[in-house]
């Protein structure tokens, strides 16, 4: 069983469009699943700050409601 703990999330332009779909996990760990201007990915990065640097627009970050 896999124990940690995933945070959902999707980063938006000032028009509500997503840009970013990704995963945070408790050790600061981002994995971007998808990117509106690459598609479907798996990209792994160190920290959300990262992340926030992919695309100029960004302007929100949002995380998103677990089924568990």
């Amino acid at each position: 069983m896999d124990a940690k703990r995933r945070r959902y999330f999707h980063l938006e332009n000032a028009d509500g469009e997503k840009l970013v779909c990704g995963v945070l996990y408790d050790e600061g760990n981002v994995q971007v699943l998808w990117r509106a201007d690459q598609g479907y990915t798996a990209e792994q990065y160190s920290s959300l700050t990262l992340v926030l640097g992919l695309m100029p627009d960004i302007v929100a970050l949002r995380f998103e409601e677990s089924d568990g």
